[in-house]
């Protein structure tokens, strides 16, 4: 599996706050476990900036922690956007 080191943010507002959050602790990201690449649409990858603390079905289920206890998030995609990565239930609570 693939893995890439991140900084979690604790439940953003949308994602300008994940973004100034990231560029300010760089220096604190963790490495990570990519569990899962999910493919969004633009409206559905719009959803997730602006809201990103709702329930959004692809992520249901997925996140947490492997049997070694790393961290797994999923790859949220979207052509010409950044990828963004979600943890368990809800986008990076």
């Amino acid at each position: 599996m693939k893995t890439v080191k991140i900084y979690m943010v604790r439940k953003p507002s949308d994602i300008d706050e994940v973004k100034e959050l990231c560029r300010c602790y760089n220096n604190q990201a963790e490495e990570v476990t990519v569990a899962e690449m999910v493919n969004l649409p633009p409206v559905w990858y719009g959803a997730v900036c602006r809201a990103p603390l709702d329930d959004y079905i692809f992520l249901s289920g997925k996140g947490g922690y492997d049997d070694e206890n790393h961290r797994q998030v999923v790859a949220l995609q979207c052509p010409g956007k950044p990828c963004f990565y979600g943890f368990l239930v809800h986008f990076i609570s």
